[in-house]
C-alpha cells in the first residue's frame, strides 16, 4: 500500500492577525484624516464669520433673568408658632439642703410600653418575665384573646419619656430581643 503523506504544507501568507492589525490601522488613518478635513472647513466657516461687519446683524438683547420665587415664598409663608419652653422642677438635695434644678419634660397624655415578646404558652412569658425582672425592668405578662388564639404578651414599662425607654431597649437588646414600642394613654 501506498502510503499517504499527512503532513499539512506550511502556509506562505501571512497570519490572519496581521491582516486584522494592518486592517484597523489603515481604517483609523483613513478616520482620522476626514476628521481633519472637516476640521478644516469649519474653522473655515468661523473665519468667514468673523470678517463679516458686525452692523449687518443686530446685537441681541440679553434677557435677564426673571425670579419669581421671592414672590412666591412670601405668599407661601408659614407662620410657626414658638416652641414651648421646658419646665423646671426644683428639689431639695440631700446634702446640706442645696437646691438642685431637674429639667423635665412637659407632662404628655400617653406613656410608653415595650412589648418585649409574645408567646401562646404561659409558661414561656412567665420565663422571660423573669429573666427581665433580674435584670432590673418593670415587667408584667398581660393575656389577649383573638381568632387566632390566647397571647401572652411580655410587657416592658410604662415609662414617662424617652430617655427611660431607651435605655431599657438597650437591656433588651443585650437580652437579643427587638421590643416594641407602644404608646397607650395615660392612666389618670
Amino acid at each position: 500500500m501506498a502510503r499517504r503523506n499527512t503532513r499539512r504544507q506550511q502556509s506562505t501568507g501571512k497570519p490572519a492577525w496581521v491582516w486584522f492589525v494592518l486592517g484597523n490601522f489603515v481604517g483609523g488613518f483613513a478616520v482620522f484624516v476626514f476628521l481633519l478635513n472637516d476640521l478644516k472647513i469649519e474653522q473655515g466657516k468661523v473665519a468667514a464669520r468673523a470678517e463679516k461687519p458686525a452692523a449687518r446683524e443686530p446685537a441681541p438683547t440679553e434677557a435677564k433673568p426673571r425670579f419669581d420665587f421671592y414672590k412666591l415664598l412670601e405668599e407661601n409663608e408659614v407662620k410657626v408658632p414658638e416652641p414651648k419652653k421646658q419646665q423646671v422642677r426644683v428639689r431639695e438635695g440631700d446634702d446640706k439642703g442645696s437646691e438642685t434644678a431637674e429639667r423635665v419634660e412637659p407632662k404628655s397624655d400617653l406613656v410608653y410600653i415595650l412589648q418585649a415578646a409574645s408567646f401562646r404558652d404561659k409558661a414561656e412569658a412567665e420565663r422571660l418575665r423573669a429573666q427581665l425582672t433580674l435584670a432590673n425592668l418593670d415587667v408584667k405578662v398581660e393575656s389577649a384573646t383573638d381568632s387566632r388564639g390566647t397571647w401572652h404578651r411580655v410587657l416592658v414599662g410604662p415609662y414617662t419619656n424617652r430617655s427611660k425607654v431607651a435605655k431599657a431597649r438597650s437591656i433588651l437588646a443585650e437580652h437579643r430581643l427587638m421590643p416594641l414600642v407602644l404608646k397607650r394613654p395615660a392612666k389618670g
